[in-house]
C-alpha cells in the first residue's frame, strides 16, 4: 500500500481501536502497545475477501489482546488495572457526572457484556461486524447484546 493511504487508514481507525484496546485492557501504554501490533499484522494480512477493515482490525486487536493475557500468565500473575486518574477536579456540568456513571457502570459488567456494548454503542459497529470479531453467530451476538443492555440498566438503576 501507498504510505498517503495507510497514514489515512491510521488516522480514521486509530482512536476508535484505542478506545477498544482500553476496554479490553484498562492500561493505556499497553493498548497503545497493542494498537500499534494489530494495525501491523492487519494490514499485513488483509485481502479483498475482507468486507470491512474496521472489523477485521478491532479482530486482530482482540487476539493480540488475547495473546497478550496467555504470554502473561506465563510469565507473571496478571496485575489489576486501576482506572486512570485523569478525573476533572470539579465536576462542570451534570452531563459529566451522567458519563461518569455510565463508565463506572460499564466497568462493572464482565468483559464480554462490556465488549459488546463498547464495540456497538461507542464504535457504531454492526452487529454482523461484532459477531466476526467475537466469533459468535449474529444470533448469539444479537442475544448477549441485549442481556448486556439489561445487566447496564440494572446496575445504572442500582446506583
Amino acid at each position: 500500500m501507498k504510505p498517503d493511504i495507510l497514514e489515512k487508514m491510521f488516522k480514521e481507525h486509530y482512536n476508535g481501536a484505542l478506545l477498544y484496546a482500553l476496554s479490553l485492557c484498562r492500561d493505556r501504554h499497553l493498548a497503545e502497545e497493542l494498537v500499534s501490533i494489530a494495525f501491523y499484522k492487519a494490514l499485513q494480512s488483509a485481502d479483498d475477501s475482507i468486507s470491512s477493515f474496521r472489523a477485521w482490525l478491532f479482530a486482530v486487536l482482540r487476539n493480540e489482546y488475547t495473546s497478550h493475557l496467555r504470554k502473561s500468565r506465563r510469565h507473571t500473575e496478571l496485575e489489576e488495572h486501576t482506572e486512570s486518574d485523569e478525573e476533572p477536579v470539579l465536576d462542570k456540568i451534570i452531563k459529566d457526572e451522567e458519563y461518569r456513571a455510565l463508565y463506572r457502570a460499564l466497568s462493572l459488567l464482565p468483559e464480554s457484556q462490556r465488549e459488546i456494548i463498547m464495540l456497538f454503542y461507542f464504535e457504531e459497529l454492526s452487529l454482523r461486524e461484532i459477531s466476526q470479531i467475537i466469533k459468535k453467530s449474529e444470533l448469539t451476538t444479537k442475544t448477549a447484546l441485549c442481556r448486556a443492555r439489561i445487566a447496564l440498566r440494572e446496575i445504572l438503576e442500582e446506583g
